[in-house]
């Protein structure tokens, strides 16, 4: 009767610390699968915010980083990991991708630390892919690379034909539907064109009520800035660089550039050997990049950079040589689907 009394009183014992221990390990697995919850919203947070800030505002990753990292610190949670999270980016592989990891996450539980047992390690990791989709249309108000060349807006419908012919800046109208002029992405000017002081601003149809055309940035000297435009045009194209149109205007400074070296036949055959050169970088030697598409700008009849519209080149007709009223630059485009970045979370 007595052992029996007594094996009662340890059974009843055994269960009771069953029941504490059961209790213990669901409440640890709780707060752990809480903390893990959280965690994975900061990752989640993290690829979504790098992401859209990578494609809609600048395109670069460490102020992306940063300023994530800024926001991380308005949570006591964001504060403690902060130095703790790890951003990569994967501009090779298609599709694009950022991925931020939080690796040996240690979870002090209060029972793991009753026992003096270990922590509790997690690790999150969530992967966010950026591509691009087709729009309806071939015009946007977004791009995320272009060819710094402008032609002047009308109604584009995807499938059109344009072979566009470049022209000096000089010579700009805007009845001129097929033609190209060059567009500089880093004017230092308030005007939408940086011209040679030898043009005559009046003459040109340009807004000049719209802006201060005496300002040092809206002035160009000749062949030295033209060069440099037509040495950037592939890294340009390269770079994907963002722009984007709100209302019909950007905060990306963009400008039309026009030099000038003394009389039409000069400035005419030195940039039609500058602008060959840049656009062969694009297109490939004899063309062997062909197809491919590019965002160009479109003006409206003020000259005022307004918008964008993709087009494919799909041939050239380039004499950079001979006479002068012989050279010219001819691009045989199509009008195609605009793009527009897609962001989504994966995991």
């Amino acid at each position: 009767m007595k052992k029996a009394f007594i094996d009662q009183i340890l059974l009843g014992l055994f269960l009771f610390v069953a029941l504490i221990g059961l209790g213990a390990t669901i409440s640890d697995n709780m707060q752990a699968r809480d903390k893990y919850y959280n965690l994975k919203k900061i990752t989640d947070n993290a690829v979504l915010t790098l992401a859209k800030y990578y494609v809609k505002i600048e395109e670069n990753t460490t102020t992306a980083e940063n300023i994530y990292n800024e926001m991380l610190l308005e949570t006591k949670l964001g504060s403690e990991i902060k130095d703790k999270i790890v951003y990569s980016w994967d501009f090779i592989s298609e599709p694009n991708t950022v991925t931020a990891t939080i690796n040996n996450y240690q979870e002090e539980t209060f029972w793991l630390k009753f026992l003096d047992l270990d922590f509790l390690t997690l690790n999150v990791e969530s992967r966010a892919t950026i591509t691009s989709v087709d729009l309806p249309t071939p015009t946007t108000s977004y791009s995320s690379g272009l060819a710094p060349f402008a032609i002047n807006d009308r109604v584009f419908n995807i499938g059109d034909a344009i072979e566009m012919n470049y022209s000096l800046t000089a010579d700009w109208q805007f009845s001129d539907k097929d033609t190209f002029y060059p567009v500089i992405t880093d004017c230092d000017c308030d005007c939408s064109f940086a011209l040679s002081n030898k043009f005559d601003f009046s003459d040109l149809g340009f807004d000049v009520d719209s802006c201060n055309a005496s300002l040092p940035g809206c002035t160009t000297s000749g062949q030295s800035e033209f060069s440099h435009y037509s040495n950037l045009l592939n890294d340009i194209y390269l770079s994907s660089q963002s722009i984007n149109f709100e209302n019909g205007k950007t905060e990306t400074p963009l400008c039309l550039l026009g030099t000038y070296l003394g009389n039409d036949y000069s400035t005419w055959t030195t940039q039609i050997n500058h602008l060959s050169d840049g656009i062969f970088d694009i297109i490939g030697p004899s063309g062997s990049n062909l197809p491919l598409d590019m965002d160009i700008i479109t003006l409206n009849d003020s000259a005022i950079a307004n918008g964008i519209v993709r087009v494919r080149v799909t041939g050239y007709d380039i004499v950079d040589n001979g006479t002068p009223a012989s050279r010219y630059i001819r691009l045989i485009t199509e009008v195609v689907p605009a793009k527009t970045p897609e962001i989504e979370l994966v995991y």
